[in-house]
């Protein structure tokens, strides 16, 4: 978790109930989503860029 989200203070006096909430912050950060990769690969190459664009409009103007 991002400390920046983390935006109120709190005050827990009773002992059993900082271990729960400890115990609750440390669940959390282990549950973590996993990165979602996403199928392709980014263009660096400007003719690579080109072309695929050319490809692009000529579909478009099909329709």
């Amino acid at each position: 978790m991002a400390t920046s989200s983390i935006t109120h203070n709190f005050v827990i006096s009773n002992p059993n109930s900082v271990k729960l909430f400890i115990a609750a912050i440390d669940e959390a950060d282990l549950d973590r989503t996993p990165k979602q990769t996403l199928p392709g690969r980014q263009l660096t190459n400007p003719q690579e860029i080109l072309s695929l664009m050319s490809k692009r409009k000529k579909q478009t103007l099909k329709y």
